[in-house]
């Protein structure tokens, strides 16, 4: 099982331009069969929004692939997650573009630089 929670909000990565939008992308990498992936944040006011998807293994996989887009970003802190089902190590890669509010792209979190934020 992989388990990422980060605290997301409007300033995350510290620049001048607000993040108001992010598209969480995720690659299954495994050499399993494949993997249950759910992405939700919750915030002081509850819910913000829940996916569960299942993407899968093999090279050019037609499912081994999925980007959820516009996902809303405040100034308020929630809780991002993102959870896999499988037991395999470093099954998946996870990567969040952060956008503005005219859909420009401010930056792209990796997994490695998420690990930097958690520290």
């Amino acid at each position: 099982m992989a388990a990422y929670i980060m605290q997301m909000h409007e300033n995350i990565l510290q620049t001048h331009i607000p993040i108001r939008y992010i598209d969480v992308e995720i690659a299954y990498v495994g050499e399993g069969e494949g993997t249950d992936v759910y992405i939700g944040a919750a915030g002081n006011r509850g819910e913000v929004y829940r996916y569960l998807f299942y993407v899968s293994g093999g090279p050019k996989a037609a499912g081994n692939h999925q980007v959820v887009h516009h996902l809303d970003v405040s100034s308020e802190v929630y809780d991002l997650k993102i959870v896999s089902n499988s037991s395999t190590p470093n099954h998946l890669v996870i990567r969040i573009y952060c956008r503005s509010g005219a859909g420009e792209l401010i930056g792209v979190l990796s997994e490695h630089q998420m690990l930097k934020l958690a520290n």
